[in-house]
């Protein structure tokens, strides 16, 4: 809106109020608690999301999802404001009142991919440790996993969780690579958000999200792998997040870190 728009209108065109947003919320915590419950909260939820998302988009490509909102009469608004240029000296690194980013400088995003390659190695050793050692299989942990993708495996029996299947194998090493890199990825971002503490990125990443993670698992095994929730042993599993949480935030938190670019430089 230009400047003589401003100086020649009463009023001023603003987002109209809208509760679409908390209606979409709404949805997509139904659609949660149904996973977890009942199919009859999922198709409530999505119901209720598909009417939010489009109640939204609705107004906003159209003129009901603005409003104008008169201006107060002339005499009470602000003057013009008269430029002087030279007169406010800027604020250099190091002078008192100079507001840095905080944190000044952080680990790069990057290194929670290489953190999330890392773990994603070394994870799988006491998952197919157990295996051998309570089944006699290194390969039931595999074939559990995939699982996720492929219904029919539900199906299967021990013996043939137990047995080697190369196409197993192969789908197995995707589905673990892609969640590793992924909460790798996650890590590096959240990182600098979190409170800078001595151990804080050791604590964090190697052991409070292992356990949370796996008790979202544990919540949500036997909606998703049923075959899983029967066969996991939870302690060996638990086991697993933590070799893969302490790799991966060991990685980063060694990682070199990078600078912040700071207001007025």
């Amino acid at each position: 809106m230009s400047d003589t728009t401003d100086k020649t209108k009463d009023s001023v065109e603003l987002p109209a109020p809208t509760a679409a947003p908390l209606v979409l919320g709404m949805g997509i915590a139904l659609v949660g608690v149904g996973f977890a419950t009942s199919l009859g909260f999922t198709v409530v939820g999505v119901v209720v999301f598909v009417f939010g998302l489009g109640s939204w988009i609705g107004q906003l490509i159209s003129v009901l999802g603005h409003v104008e909102e008169p201006l107060v009469e002339p005499s009470l608004r602000p003057g013009e404001a008269v430029a002087a240029p030279g007169t406010v000296e800027p604020m250099h690194p190091g002078t008192a009142g100079y507001r840095f980013v905080l944190p000044e400088k952080v680990h790069p995003i990057s290194s929670g991919v290489k953190g999330g390659i890392i773990g994603g190695l070394l994870m799988p050793i006491p998952a197919m440790a157990y295996g051998l050692i309570v089944h006699g299989s290194p390969w039931l942990p595999v074939n559990l996993l995939v699982g996720i993708v492929i219904p029919g495996i539900t199906d299967a029996t021990l013996d043939d969780l137990k047995a080697f299947h190369p196409i197993s194998l192969i789908l197995g090493i995707l589905i673990h690579a892609a969640f590793s890199v992924t909460f790798g990825l996650m890590y590096g971002v959240i990182l600098p958000m979190l409170p800078s503490i001595k151990w804080g990125p050791l604590l964090f990443g190697g052991i409070l999200m292992p356990f949370l993670w796996s008790g979202v698992c544990y919540g949500m095994m036997g909606i998703v792998n049923p075959l899983m929730e029967q066969h996991v042993s939870w302690p060996w599993f638990v086991v697993s997040q933590l070799v893969y949480g302490l790799a991966m935030s060991y990685v980063v938190s060694r990682s070199e870190k990078i600078a912040v670019a700071q207001w007025g430089r």
